[in-house]
Formats: structure tokens, sequence, C-alpha cells
């Protein structure tokens, strides 16, 4: 009896070594793949450095942002900003309207609302812009509240030629340099491809359902 419990133990022990030995070598061999992997896919994105003329830049985006069914007004020169916005809010027919604390913004005929949920148009900065994919985006904080892009109906974005980028990677080294001067992140910061889309479960696209029906970009 002593003999075959003596036996048992020494059978489990080996098993125990074979199944140790197993599990190394699984671990082992996932490592070795994700490293393939990762090797891979280094050539797959874009030089972040990559030197392009800031004019094609502004067409790729106007092109893009179109494509998603947004609308793009240039402007030649900064005074006319307030009279384009001013146009747009009268063809509007908005009653009331919401915007960021911008210095550009105090010479409108409206003053700022903070009933956002009942307001017809919000008007915002941009802090940057995406050409490669028409994409906003905006940095939420004390003076740009996101809530602004998000609840009126109609959203109308002031963007600056020099703050668009050719892609998301350009972006976050952007974002890296620019908070290099900043003690807080922003809390928010959202990325805006056109008008507001839902679709249901028979693909029947709706625009305006859970955001602004309606994305407005001015160029200056």
């Amino acid at each position: 009896m002593e003999r075959e419990i003596s036996w048992q133990k020494r059978s489990i022990k080996m098993i125990s070594k074979e199944s140790k030995a197993l599990i190394l070598e699984n671990l082992r061999s996932t490592l070795i793949e994700e490293e393939k992997i990762s090797e891979s896919a280094e050539g797959v994105f874009l030089n972040p450095k990559l030197s392009i003329d800031q004019k094609k830049l502004e067409n790729d985006f106007i092109e893009n942002f179109n494509m998603v069914s947004g609308e793009v007004h240039l402007l030649e020169e900064e005074e006319e900003l307030i009279e384009k916005i001013n146009e747009l809010i009268r063809e509007i027919g908005a009653q009331s309207v919401s915007f960021w604390n911008m210095n550009p913004l105090k010479s409108l005929e409206f003053t700022s609302e903070n009933d956002l949920a009942n307001t017809d148009v919000g008007i915002t900065g941009v802090d940057f812009a995406i050409a490669e994919t028409g994409t906003l985006v905006l940095l939420s904080g004390p003076k740009q509240p996101r809530l602004t892009s998000l609840l009126p109906p109609v959203h109308i974005a002031i963007l600056e030629r020099e703050n668009i980028v050719a892609n998301i990677h350009v972006l976050f080294e952007r974002l890296g340099k620019f908070y290099e001067s900043y003690d807080e992140l922003c809390s928010c910061i959202s990325f805006i491809t056109g008008p507001s889309r839902t679709a249901d479960i028979e693909l029947n696209l709706t625009l305006g359902v859970h955001g602004p029906g309606r994305a407005i970009v001015i160029i200056v």
C-alpha cells in the first residue's frame, strides 16, 4: 500500500513538471509571436513629420468634411468673420445662440445663452482639424464648454487655417507640444466628423438625433 502511494506521488510530480514546462513553452511562443506582429506593424503608419503643403491640407479637409455632409465657408480676412456668422444666424432663423468666450465673437449681434438645451446655435473655435478625415478637434475647458458643440441643433465652428494637420499621428505630436506649457490636461477632447449620425436596425440613417444635425465650418 505504501509503495502504491509513493508511486502515485512520483507520478503527480512528473505530471506537474510536464505541465509547467508546457505552460512555459506556450507563453514563450506567444511572446515571440507578439514580437513578430509588433515588428510587422511598425511600417503601417504614416510618418508624422511628413512635410505637406498647408494649402493641400486645407483642400483635403474641405473635401472630406463635405463628404460627411458638413458645410465649409472660406474667408480671406478675419474681419469678415462676424458678418459671416451674423449672416448664417439670420439664414438659420435662430432666436438664441451660445458661444465660447473668444475675442472674435464679442462683436456678435447676440448675447451668449447659458441654457444650451434650448439654444438654436452653438458657436465654437477649433483647436485642431484633421485633413485626412475631415475631423474637428475641440479641447474642453472653463471657457470652452463641450456641450456648446453637442446640444444645439446647429454647430458653427471657427477654424484657423494653420491648425489643420495631416492626420491623427501629427495631431497627437502637436498635442504633446501644446500641453508642455500647461499644468493640466483638458477634461475632454471631442472629435467631430460632420453632423450627428444615427442609424436604426434597418440602416436608415438620420442626421441630428443625438447631436447637431447641421455642422458648419468657417475657415479664416
